[in-house]
């Protein structure tokens, strides 16, 4: 592992080692785990802006989409229809297959919107 320095204000520093002696660890193992949240955190959050684009440019295909493919799923990824088909997983998995684990936004094309269900989770690699 690379060690770097990273200067903190007197009075920060003495903020992170009291919470760090409250917690009962070492300043720099509290700010490490603080970072890697911070970073898991931004993470996250880019990958939800990124699927709510997914479904804006779904919606705003929807007319086209409608004549080329009603009925049938398609994911979007980067704005753009990359999969087409009768099955959602398997669209999941061949977009992944062909980008790796992007947010994508997979639907059918029907003149009806779709229920829609948020169930949010984080996959972190340990």
């Amino acid at each position: 592992m690379n060690q770097h320095t990273i200067q903190l204000s007197p009075d920060l520093y003495d903020a992170v080692r009291r919470r760090a002696a409250a917690q009962q660890k070492s300043p720099d193992s509290l700010v490490s785990e603080w970072v890697t949240e911070q970073l898991d955190s931004t993470e996250a959050d880019e990958a939800k802006i990124a699927f709510e684009q997914e479904i804006a440019a779904f919606e705003q295909m929807k007319p086209a989409l409608l004549e080329q493919y009603a009925g049938q799923f398609v994911a979007i990824y980067q704005g753009q229809v990359v999969a087409v088909g009768d099955n959602r997983l398997a669209l999941v998995k061949e977009v992944y297959n062909q980008f790796g684990e992007v947010p994508c936004y997979v639907e059918q094309v029907t003149a009806e919107p779709p229920r829609r269900v948020r169930i949010t989770s984080v996959w972190k690699a340990r």
